[in-house]
């Protein structure tokens, strides 16, 4: 990895929880929990509807992609002291199986809402509520490995190469870079899903958001400057019925998508909520039907000892 870190000073300790819940940290929109974070474009609440979903998610994900990440960093995660950055960490799924795999390792959550559980929360993991957007509350060169998943819905169309920037920043020398995005828009539709994913591009179009994102993630990489031995990978999330109880999760976990983004859909389409409903049902058969499928792509590397 080419850490010159000594096993001395990794032990230290570690940064201090920040995830105590106050009223002003999130704000309501119908009944639905949102953050209230200014400027920030992430529109899915982070109630305990949404957090479930996540949690569901989580598993999808790690079934579509049999592990739960890609880089070469088992054996460092196995050393005393390690240190692993979870970028937007949300319900803390990926974060808590991590931790309880790899009980050595000190891992790091972020998000910019206090959601995660803190009673449960393994003793080598700790949460931090800060804003990928701005500048990290870390040092230069703190963490081993850093792991993003999933931000597409978070981050502006023109702020990747900073939050990648800032990555890199946190990142040891001979630490890796983990990014795994999904484009939200699938493959192979029927005519139902593709009227209301043509309302999630829309949404994200107002939002500054941008779908294709899994498709740049790699030149990103690779402009970035300090970054090498850089890897991507794809894979697909598929609805079809050949894909048996995997379609039908991916299709749920779609579903609920849909809903808890219904306030932002509505808004956007300017179709009536019964309207959307029934379309929601149908669009749901539909993806099944026609096998469907969404890309996913993950792109990690290596910081160079520079």
């Amino acid at each position: 990895m080419g850490n010159k870190t000594s096993k001395t000073s990794k032990k230290s300790t570690p940064l201090p929880s920040t995830n105590t819940q106050e009223d002003s940290d999130f704000r309501y929109i119908e009944g639905r929990r949102y953050h209230n974070v200014e400027n920030v474009k992430y529109p899915l609440p982070n109630d305990d509807e949404e957090l479930d979903r996540l949690h569901q998610q989580h598993f999808l994900f790690r079934y579509v992609w049999q592990r739960n990440f890609a880089a070469p960093v088992k054996h460092i995660l196995n050393q005393d002291g390690t240190k692993v950055l979870d970028v937007g960490c949300g319900a803390g799924s990926w974060i808590f199986e991590m931790a309880s795999n790899y009980p050595n390792t000190q891992f790091t959550g972020l998000d910019i809402s206090p959601i995660q559980p803190s009673e449960i929360k393994p003793k080598n993991v700790n949460f931090v509520i800060s804003n990928v957007l701005n500048r990290l509350p870390f040092e230069n060169d703190t963490f081993d490995y850093i792991f993003q998943r999933l931000l597409f819905l978070a981050l502006p169309k023109d702020r990747w190469p900073d939050v990648i920037n800032e990555l890199t920043r946190v990142l040891k020398p001979g630490g890796y870079l983990e990014l795994m995005e999904i484009n939200p828009i699938p493959l192979q539709m029927g005519p139902v899903s593709s009227q209301l994913f043509i309302a999630v591009e829309k949404m994200l179009q107002l939002r500054d958001l941008d779908p294709q994102i899994p498709y740049k993630l790699r030149s990103y990489f690779e402009q970035q400057g300090n970054l090498e031995n850089i890897t991507e990978e794809k894979n697909r999330l598929p609805f079809g019925p050949e894909t048996g109880k995997l379609g039908q999760a991916a299709v749920e976990n779609a579903r609920l998508g849909f809903v808890h983004l219904k306030t932002y859909l509505l808004e956007a389409t300017k179709i009536i909520s019964e309207e959307f409903d029934n379309n929601l049902d149908i669009s749901a058969k539909e993806l099944y039907e026609f096998g469907s499928y969404q890309d996913t792509y993950c792109v990690y590397a290596r910081k160079g000892n520079y």
